[in-house]
């Protein structure tokens, strides 16, 4: 039985482990190294694409790997395509059941990163976004450790700030667009941070690399709107679910002050690959006593549960990859 998981993996320096051996490609199943990109992809030059990851539970109680909101993510999927004009002529069930059947293929029994990536693959140099040749790819990863630590982060305010959507259409995950976090990723990084927080152009909060933030102060808890140039996360909408579920209060969507962070209660990343982690000091300075918070805990505890169908709240959330009986 073949896991595809490289035990000497460790925890958010590279979480990932080997790259499963088999990828689909326009709906067809390959081997990983037939499906390299020529040198002169348009995407490879100019970022032309929008991707999606989607996390897999293997739950070893239940001998079942389940997919977490594939349903959502591949209709985010679709609405990218959209946004960039990139045809998409596989159906959101149809994704669904190549992901899965990928997952089988590649006999994949270890909590797993699923990587749909739909981009302009022709080898075409002129900058556009018409007439140019599209591919759809899906990859499994095993993802044995966390993305970011689990025992609170420490961030920084980044001095890049994150791209308006006037530049770049934020509502769709353009590959393109992740330049200006990772940049701020290895500013924070290089620091001597574990992460990075990035302002919008006006100076307000919107979001980290590659996670939503939510913030609280006292009983309240706030998130940025989706018109501060964020990626409205799924996750982000899981864990707004799960903080009113707990507390009997919705999460306000405002805009968030860079000082208010700094007097803040308590404060939560929360993203796919992430999914929720703490963030314990800002800028050197504590956010609330510099512990991981009780009500942070519990939802990232809930979020787990949920995801393994160890917990039978919102079955909607997950699809099993295996069929039994």
């Amino acid at each position: 039985m073949m896991t595809c998981v490289d035990a000497t993996t460790t925890a958010t320096a590279n979480p990932f482990g080997t790259p499963c051996p088999l990828v689909t490609v326009n709906g067809r199943v390959l081997d990983r190294g037939d499906a390299a990109l020529d040198v002169h992809a348009h995407a490879v030059s100019y970022g032309t694409g929008t991707f999606e990851g989607i996390r897999a539970y293997w739950n070893p109680r239940h001998e079942q790997l389940y997919l977490g909101e594939a349903v959502r993510h591949f209709e985010r999927l679709h609405r990218s395509a959209r946004i960039l004009g990139l045809p998409l002529e596989f159906s959101v069930s149809e994704l669904v059941e190549m992901t899965r059947e990928l997952l089988h293929a590649n006999d994949v029994h270890d909590h797993a990163y699923v990587r749909p990536i739909l981009l302009q693959s022709g080898a075409v140099l002129p900058v556009r976004m018409h007439d140019i040749e599209v591919r759809l790819s899906i990859a499994v990863t095993p993802l044995p450790g966390d993305y970011l630590a689990s025992t609170g982060v420490r961030c920084m305010v980044s001095t890049w700030r994150r791209a308006t959507d006037a530049t770049t259409p934020n509502r769709a995950k353009v590959i393109g667009s992740y330049v200006g976090p990772a940049l701020a990723k290895t500013e924070a990084i290089r620091a001597g941070f574990d992460e990075a927080l990035m302002l919008t152009l006006d100076g307000f909060v919107a979001e980290a690399t590659t996670a939503n933030v939510l913030v609280r102060f006292g009983d309240t808890w706030s998130t940025p709107p989706g018109t501060d140039d964020i990626l409205e996360g799924i996750t982000r909408a899981q864990v707004m679910a799960l903080i009113e579920e707990n507390t009997g209060r919705a999460v306000t969507e405002r805009r968030i002050h860079r000082s208010e962070l700094y007097c803040a209660d308590e404060i939560l990343l929360c993203g796919t690959a992430a999914t929720v982690v703490s963030v314990v000091a800002i800028d050197g300075r504590r956010v609330g006593d510099g512990t991981v918070g009780a009500l942070g805990t519990k939802v990232r505890e809930d979020l787990w549960a949920i995801s393994m169908r160890d917990d039978d709240r919102h079955p909607e959330w997950t699809t099993p990859v295996y069929e039994k009986g």
